[in-house]
């Protein structure tokens, strides 16, 4: 199953922290673009752009290990279990939605909301694409993320709900069935206010995870 991690709204909110520029949020945001459109980087030739890319795997390795996520993960799974979902819907849905509606509370974060669309105004010409066509599918999704702006829908646990069965859809060993996706909307929409009380601790933790120990 592909490793999820923070998403990428989550990401820009994470630059914020670091840099308010749009070079690293939009490297920060890359890795995830690049899964989303099946478009892949060969260089970036741009240092803020590559800083951003770096912060991005290190923010999902510190965010994995927090017990406040992984605590809500497993509460997600144990009542999609109980509900019958099968494994591999309830794994995927248990990691992907708690970040999308953790996202859903960072909206509020009117600085992670500016870095977010300062790196979507980054440019975008100093990426070398890996594929022929590969240019043409990242110039797609980006422009389609520009025009949406901040990704406010996230605030609904039914959007979210829309969002998590749509990316596990294509994959045949996670997809649910009408069944399973009805039960995925009642149980994400119940975790939602469990999520917006959490995400103050998990972001604390987040943040201090990833500041460096003093000298």
């Amino acid at each position: 199953m592909q490793s999820w991690g923070v998403n990428f709204f989550g990401h820009a909110v994470v630059a914020s922290w670091h840099d308010a520029g749009g070079g690293r949020a939009l490297g920060a945001m890359l890795p995830d673009f690049q899964t989303m459109s099946g478009a892949r980087v060969a260089a970036v030739d741009d240092a803020e752009v590559a800083a951003g890319i770096d912060l991005h795997h290190a923010t999902d390795a510190a965010f994995h290990r927090l017990p406040a996520f992984v605590g809500l993960t497993r509460e997600v799974e144990a009542r999609l279990r109980a509900a019958d979902v099968g494994r591999g819907p309830t794994r995927a849905v248990a990691h992907v939605g708690v970040e999308l509606l953790l996202d859903g509370v960072l909206l509020d974060d009117v600085d992670g909301c500016a870095t977010y669309l300062a790196g979507l105004d980054h440019p975008i010409a100093t990426i070398t694409w890996r594929e022929p066509g590969d240019d043409a599918r990242f110039a797609h999704l980006h422009g389609r993320l520009r025009a949406y702006g901040v990704p406010r829908d996230l605030a609904r646990a039914d959007a979210v709900a829309h969002r998590v069965l749509r990316m596990i859809a294509p994959r045949p060993l996670l997809r649910a069935s009408a069944a399973e996706a009805e039960v995925i909307r009642r149980e994400l929409a119940a975790m939602a206010p469990r999520v917006r009380v959490a995400t103050p601790t998990v972001m604390a933790a987040l943040r201090a995870a990833m500041t460096p120990a003093p000298a």
